[in-house]
């Protein structure tokens, strides 16, 4: 036991050896167990496998069979002979006889694995097969044959027992199938295996070393076995006494694995049911071929388990003959190195050695010497020490005294850490902030949003530093413009930021004052006009291109010195504020509206958007500053004066721009019948005229002044009309205007809806009176591309038509090239709408717009007008190249094409030689009224050719 305690190598070599022989002995067991249950497993998953395989070839081969069966079923002259022969006498008789035996010969010769073909005849009690020679023995009974018996019970296509087969004297299995009608079973078709395919199927698979495969009817008896020849009474063989106990899950139907003993010796059992026949296939392995893997692992490892023990007792007495001694005489020399102050010594050879105890040896030697230096060393450096520690006591003072300097400083100083937590502050700064001191410790500015924000960490993250005004709230109290100033600090302990701020907010407000000494209006809060020149000036500067459209409108006040020399000048500058109220109401976000001097006010607009919008907008405000104005509880009206100038038509600066204005001003207030007007005489008068017309034409349609003219189109092959195109026109009180001096200011207002509404249903009715009068004319009717939106479009178009009465068929809708274009997806829909309503859509003016071949094939179109500007100069100044190229491209697409504008019998002879077949214009009839077209109805004859020209009404 001495032996053992004294050496730390021996007792952990004792314990070490435990531990590997018991882990040892432990793997071994578990070893054992797991390798049993895998070889188990895996020979019971082979076995399993190697089952399922010889079942799926079985099954493949009656499934194949089966097949075959199936077909004959499907064989004419099989089922005639079945039904017609009565008696074996009447067998060879038949005429079909020897074309079944054919059959049946070519069935059997289809597979080297058929035995015979059949037709089992039961009228006749009698067999036809593939052997033409053979017939039944007298007194044949078929019907009390098995095989037979069990194809009518079955009642389908089944595979029989095996049995003796009377024409080859083969032991087969047949595969039948009842034919039977309403009344009566005619017989059986099948064909026949032999059991000794079956057989030879069975021998080509080797279970294993000692396996073997098994056949089992589902009655019970075993059908093959390696060592049984083919017999006829094989079925009536019983399992082995091995399996009785097995027998029900054997015929459950389902696959598995059992173990048995056969006398005395354990084998494994695997079975698998068949899908096509009454077999369970069965195959067979011992267990003992299974473990003999095992066997040999359990005494491979008991061998290297007895030299394992003897290595590890060699290991152990070598260790502690190489290691225990000499450590033992290290020890007594350290310990000895501890009481005196000389380096460690030992005996040459330990220095000598080149494993760890010379490593060791040699290490302990200069480590005794180092450490022998490193006394003196820290001697030396505690001198050292002393004195620095006196030198930061100074710089410690110093600190405190520049800390001290801070703290009462007006700025905020602060310092963060690289998380933007406080660390430290002066008083200034919580004050300045608005938190108490006890808030403003250790507090993360960022999570806070506190000074910092994230501008502030990207241009410290791009640029080190920031530097700029902020804006800060505190709460409870009013906004506050502050100035901070931080900067990115980089020490060996990290990353700090030193920041400082000082708050601004009384010199801003200061600056606003003067700001708005300067540029702001006292009396109305307004920009004043030197605000007004320096913004309008630097706009129009920055418009080198002069691309821009901007106006200047000044407003004056008409007779205002009157109004206060007679009412008092409060009184004046209430009328002031009043109408700078009114003004700021007025103007939008993106003009610039000031006060210029007593009783005027300047309105600098931008991006204008026409000079005849500008006029409406100024109209309306000159209309508001009108108004009455209560002011001491006193209704007040007041006249305003209007100046306009427009930038850059009528001035390209800004200081010329504030003349013209000035002077149209002027001519305002000589000008005692009007109260505002543009410095440009000509957009004066345009915008005039097109108020006049906008406010005529509001009164128009309730004044009833319109009225549809129609003008017929003709197919110029035959001279018959083949529709009319409704148009506009307007009889006002000064005489008739054309449609172009209206339509396009008509759509500009939107007034073009409700005259399209009446457009509409006016043509509406007028087709349906001429419908009903027994003229089914398609009406043309054009509309415009605010017209052309859904869903107004579709309901407009569908109430006319219920409406009217007009048929879908008869209406015909005109739309211009740009409108398509302006809203592609839009009109799709809109024309895909029309074309499931069956109403036809043209493209008017062809070839002045856009003239895409795109769109042509992307929109559902029905026809396409030439304009006129293609067709009045022809034959004389124009060769109508243009209007050949647009009949070709509707001929392409399949559109129809129409001239518009015909006037001689020049053009109708061109359009024919190049096949345009439709035509409108003056060289047939110009647009009429409806009294007048009834009238030339009657005169064209409808419906028939006409031999020469018709007559033309001028």
């Amino acid at each position: 036991m001495k032996w053992f305690k004294k050496s730390l190598i021996r007792r952990i070599g004792l314990v070490l050896s435990a531990f590997v022989i018991g882990s040892t002995l432990l793997y071994g067991l578990f070893s054992v167990q797991m390798l049993y249950t895998f070889f188990a497993a895996n020979s019971e998953s082979a076995l399993l496998k190697d089952a399922r395989l010889i079942a799926t070839e079985i099954d493949s081969t009656f499934e194949k069979n089966s097949v075959i069966v199936e077909q004959m079923k499907t064989n004419q002259d099989f089922l005639q002979v079945l039904a017609e022969i009565k008696s074996q006498s009447e067998k060879r008789t038949h005429p079909l006889f020897f074309r079944v035996t054919q059959s049946l010969q070519a069935i059997k010769a289809s597979d080297a694995n058929l035995n015979l073909a059949f037709v089992a005849i039961a009228a006749a009690n009698d067999l036809i097969t593939s052997d033409a020679a053979f017939d039944s023995a007298p007194g044949y009974q078929m019907s009390e044959r098995d095989w037979f018996k069990e194809t009518i019970a079955a009642g389908q296509t089944t595979i029989t027992k095996p049995y003796i087969d009377l024409v080859t004297q083969e032991l087969v299995v047949s595969i039948t199938t009842p034919i039977s009608t309403d009344k009566q079973t005619l017989g059986a078709l099948g064909i026949d295996v032999r059991v000794s395919d079956i057989y030879q199927l069975m021998n080509s698979h080797q279970i294993g070393s000692n396996g073997q495969t098994l056949l089992i009817n589902k009655d019970g008896g075993i059908f093959y076995r390696p060592e049984q020849a083919p017999d006829a009474k094989i079925t009536a063989a019983n399992l082995d006494s091995s399996l009785n106990d097995f027998g029900s899950a054997i015929f459950s139907g389902n696959s598995g694995v059992v173990n048995v003993a056969n006398k005395g010796n354990p084998f494994y059992l695997a079975y698998v049911p068949t899908e096509k026949s009454n077999w369970i296939v069965a195959t067979v392995i011992p267990r003992s071929e299974v473990l003999a893997p095992l066997y040999q692992f359990i005494g491979i490892n008991g061998l290297l388990f007895l030299l394992l023990v003897v290595i590890i007792g060699l290991f152990i007495r070598s260790l502690t003959s190489l290691i225990s001694k000499p450590l033992a005489t290290i020890a007594a020399a350290i310990d000895s190195f501890s009481h005196d102050d000389t380096p460690i010594n030992l005996p040459a050879g330990f220095y000598a050695r080149a494993d760890e105890i010379g490593v060791l040896a040699n290490c302990l030697h200069q480590t005794s010497r180092r450490i022998l230096e490193n006394i003196a060393a820290i001697e030396q450096h505690n001198t050292t020490l002393n004195q620095e520690i006196k030198n930061r006591k100074a710089i410690q003072m110093q600190l405190e005294m520049s800390l001290a300097l801070l703290a009462g400083a007006e700025e905020g100083v602060f310092i963060l850490d690289q998380n933007f937590s406080c660390i430290y502050h002066n008083a200034a700064c919580p004050q300045i902030v608005g938190l108490a001191d006890a808030d403003v410790v250790n507090i993360n500015l960022r999570e806070s949003h506190l000074l910092i924000d994230e501008n502030v960490i990207a241009q410290l993250a791009s640029h080190e530093r920031f530097s700029g005004e902020i804006s800060h709230t505190p709460a409870g109290a009013s906004a506050l413009t502050l100035f901070l100033k931080i900067s990115q600090v980089m020490t060996a302990e990290g990353c700090y930021y030193i920041g400082n701020i000082s708050d601004l907010t009384l010199k801003k407000q200061i600056e606003k004052k003067l700001n708005d000494l300067k540029y702001v209006d006292p009396l109305t809060g307004l920009p004043n006009r030197l605000f007004l020149d320096q913004e309008a000036t630097a706009l129009i500067a920055a418009d080198k291109s002069q691309t821009a459209s901007h106006a200047l409108i000044l407003i004056n006040i008409a007779d205002f010195r009157i109004i206060n020399e007679a009412h008092g000048f409060d009184f004046g500058n209430a009328i002031i504020i009043e109408l700078a109220e009114r003004l700021s109401k007025s103007v939008s976000s993106q003009d610039f509206l000031a006060r210029l001097n007593n009783d005027e006010f300047g309105i600098f607009k931008t991006q204008l958007q026409s000079p005849e919008q500008l006029y409406l907008e100024t109209l309306a405000l000159s209309k508001d500053l009108s108004a009455d104005l209560f002011i001491n509880n006193q209704s007040f009206i007041i006249e305003t004066n209007i100046g306009i100038s427009l930038y850059p038509s009528d001035a390209s600066s800004y200081l010329r721009l504030f003349k013209t204005a000035t002077t149209a001003l002027n001519n305002v207030i000589e000008d005692q019948f009007s109260s505002l007007a543009f410095y440009n005489q000509h957009i004066n008068n345009l915008s005039l005229h097109k108020y006049e017309i906008q406010q005529q034409l509001r009164n128009a349609l309730v004044n009833n002044e319109f009225r549809l003219y129609y003008q017929p189109q003709f197919d110029i092959r035959d001279h018959r009309i083949v529709g009319i195109e409704a148009l506009i026109r307007w009889f006002s009180p000064r005489g008739m205007i054309p449609p172009d001096h209206f339509i396009a200011i008509a759509e500009e207002s939107n007034l073009i809806l409700p005259i399209g509404e009446w457009v509409l249903l006016s043509a509406g009715h007028f087709g349906k009176r001429l419908y009903d009068l027994g003229y089914p004319i398609p009406i043309a009717i054009n509309l415009t591309k605010l017209q052309f939106k859904l869903p107004y479009i579709k309901d407009i178009i569908t109430a006319m038509l219920q409406q009217t009465g007009l048929p879908a068929e008869l209406l015909e809708l005109e739309i211009t090239e740009r409108t398509l274009m302006d809203n592609e997806k839009e009109c799709e829909e809109v024309l895909t709408t029309f074309n499931k309503a069956k109403i036809p859509v043209a493209i008017d003016d062809f070839g002045t717009g856009y003239s895409s071949l795109s769109y042509l094939k992307k929109f559902t179109v029905d026809k396409i007008k030439i304009d006129r500007a293609f067709i009045k100069d022809i034959p004389d100044h124009d060769d109508g190249a243009i209007a050949k190229v647009i009949i070709e491209l509707a001929e392409n697409f399949n559109l129809q094409v129409i001239a518009e504008g015909v006037e001689t019998a020049e053009q109708i002879a061109f359009l024919k030689k190049n096949q345009c077949h439709l035509a409108q214009g003056y060289y047939y009839a110009k647009p009429l009224s409806e009294e007048e077209l009834l009238v030339f109805l009657k005169t064209a004859k409808i419906g028939t050719a006409a031999t020469s020209p018709l007559p033309k009404i001028k």
